[in-house]
């Protein structure tokens, strides 16, 4: 975690829609607790952070306390997405597989809109995992990855670019 592998991916996805579609609104969604926080006040697209973190492994009470946590957070994270989706209203919402794109994605499939997941590892996320079957389309950067999905793939999140999902 923290070296940005869900951002910037999803940062160049941002960028490659933009140049070819200049007047689409392209608006990222993360943690307040990850790189993106400090990352995409930079940058010029709209944001929203979701006090969300990703389940914590290993024994200590450290991970104790942020797991126990980890069920409110999810369903705060989860209500905020909705509302943003609905207040929004986006034709398509992309993932790139880290857990704070997990809930914008699921109130995405929640109300019909078309959904995608880039996944840049060569073995799926749990994200990706527990979304793949349910989103409109999965893109990967590894062949590997596909033997661990149930959805229809594509290569690439630009082959979609100026597609119907």
């Amino acid at each position: 975690g923290g070296t940005g592998g869900h951002l910037f991916p999803a940062l160049a996805i941002g960028d490659a829609l933009k140049k070819r579609f200049p007047f689409a609104t392209i608006h990222f969604v993360g943690s307040k607790f990850g790189l993106e926080s400090k990352i995409l006040p930079e940058r010029n697209y709209s944001h929203t952070l979701l006090t969300i973190r990703g389940f914590m492994r290993g024994i200590s009470l450290r991970a104790l306390f942020r797991n126990l946590l980890f069920p409110f957070r999810f369903a705060a994270a989860y209500l905020k997405s909705r509302r943003l989706i609905k207040k929004l209203s986006p034709v398509a919402v992309i993932g790139t597989g880290g857990y704070a794109s997990g809930l914008p994605l699921l109130a995405a499939i929640h109300r019909g809109i078309p959904t995608v997941i880039h996944e840049q590892n060569s073995y799926p996320g749990i994200t990706t995992r527990w979304l793949s079957s349910r989103v409109t389309r999965v893109c990967l950067s590894y062949e590997d990855a596909r033997r661990h999905l149930k959805k229809k793939v594509v290569s690439s999140p630009v082959t979609l670019l100026g597609r119907r999902l």
